[in-house]
């Protein structure tokens, strides 16, 4: 399925276009024996015009079909192709014509119609049975798909908004599992991108997920958060549990694996963590969010030029992608080059809109163009310590900043702090490169048994 085109051209109704083809792809990959490629893995081409025959040889289909979506005040036109790619004949085509208030039944009558025309290849469900939206409001899956559009993004602006319309579809509809799980996967990410206290966080996301699960115990992306929230509070073989779960269920969920590999890695389990989200890649090749995380897990791997690689790649999809940004530049620290890590860090603060963490940047550059990498850490720390005064700073990362410059006591120090308040950089001690130095003192080993891990 390729993604359904924006006719009206608006920012504000593309969330409109990629919910329907999203949903769409999700209803018809339910039937049984029927293959559907992944939403992220046909994003290349959004925004061309495209031949459906090529397409289909190149992502190795029968069949494509292709969509149009128009919003007029609280009209909605949607119309659809299925198109045999082998011959280039149009099997179905038809126009939808409704109002906003029926986004949902008209989703679920465009995979009954397309189900109908290629059921004589299939066995499973009738027409219609297979598409089961998660509420009957249409205002509250109106304000969830604008919700998933923004959470997307990852930078902190856009997950602001994505909260907010997720607590307006479990306003329009408190019992809404759908939003709820999403709320929760909300609260699960932020302290990656945003300077908030871990613990509270987690707190918010496992009671969204538990509500999810009370609703609808099927839903994996919540069990998955509810591995990430056990593993933040250092009870592994729950958190393990868990993902395990959510992939029981959803064998390709892709957030689900996205986390367990980050469990894994954390857990100090490297090749089963690379194995995880190499799976998510296969799935979707142009998903940002998993390409990313493969390059990352190859840094921390300590697989420096597979990591650099792999980041690039990623960036090469969207060089925008802030997540990719951030961690292309720590795997140039990694690797000692620090002039491309400072700009790296630059060009994450800005596409972040954060003022005070780009000051911070171009203060750590300025030093360390003057006397080098040492007094540029010393001086990174120093603004740390400032800025902690008027905002959250993970105290992991200011332990392993000292860690870096070798001052073990200062170091430990801040790990305590850390381990107390479970914060989010807490979490990957095991995995870190700046806690190398650290490794051979008895207090490291201390603290990996408090966190219930195995040195």
């Amino acid at each position: 399925m390729l993604p359904f085109v924006n006719t009206g051209g608006s920012p504000d109704t593309e969330y409109l276009s990629d919910g329907i083809t999203e949903n769409l792809i999700n209803d018809l990959s339910r039937v049984p024996k029927l293959g559907v490629m992944a939403r992220s893995s046909v994003l290349r081409y959004k925004g061309h015009d495209v031949d459906p025959q090529a397409v289909a040889k190149d992502l190795k289909v029968e069949a494509v079909v292709t969509g149009r979506v128009l919003q007029h005040g609280d009209q909605l036109v949607i119309s659809v192709e299925l198109i045999d790619a082998r011959s280039n004949r149009n099997l179905w085509g038809e126009q939808f014509d409704r109002k906003m208030s029926d986004l949902i039944t008209v989703q679920r009558d465009i995979t009954g119609a397309i189900t109908a025309r290629l059921r004589e290849h299939l066995s499973g469900p009738e027409p219609g049975a297979v598409a089961q939206a998660g509420t009957r409001n249409p205002e509250a899956y109106q304000l969830y798909l604008k919700g998933r559009f923004y959470w997307e993004k990852r930078t902190a602006d856009s997950l602001a908004k994505a909260k907010s319309y997720f607590d307006q579809a479990i306003e329009k509809d408190p019992g809404y599992a759908d939003a709820y799980a999403a709320l929760a996967g909300y609260y699960y990410v932020l302290p990656d991108h945003a300077p908030v206290h871990n613990i509270e966080l987690m707190a918010k996301a496992k009671a969204a997920a538990q509500k999810a699960l009370a609703l609808d115990d099927s839903l994996a992306e919540a069990h998955a958060v509810l591995g990430g929230v056990h593993t933040s509070l250092f009870e592994w073989e729950d958190g393990e549990r868990e993902f395990r779960r959510a992939l029981e269920l959803e064998p390709k969920n892709g957030n689900a694996l996205n986390w367990y590999s980050y469990f894994l890695m954390n857990s100090g389990r490297r090749d089963e963590a690379i194995a995880e989200i190499q799976k998510a890649v296969e799935n979707e090749p142009l998903n940002l969010k998993y390409n990313d995380t493969l390059g990352n897990i190859f840094d921390q791997a300590g697989q420096y030029d597979r990591a650099i690689e792999q980041l690039k790649k990623t960036l090469e999809i969207d060089p925008n992608y802030l997540a990719a940004v951030d961690n292309l530049g720590y795997a140039y620290f990694d690797t000692g080059k620090y002039d491309l890590w400072l700009q790296q860090w630059k060009k994450g603060a800005q596409l972040n809109n954060d003022p005070e963490d780009l000051k911070m940047a171009e203060e750590v550059a300025r030093v360390n163009a003057k006397s080098g990498y040492r007094p540029a850490i010393h001086r990174w720390i120093e603004l740390q310590l400032q800025l902690a005064q008027r905002r959250y700073v993970d105290p992991a990362v200011i332990a392993f900043n000292y860690a870096e410059l070798g001052d073990k006591d200062h170091a430990f120090l801040w790990l305590e702090k850390a381990y107390a308040e479970k914060s989010n950089a807490s979490a990957t001690l095991k995995a870190s490169h700046s806690a190398d130095s650290l490794r051979s003192d008895p207090r490291y080993a201390s603290l990996l048994k408090r966190m219930n891990l195995p040195q």
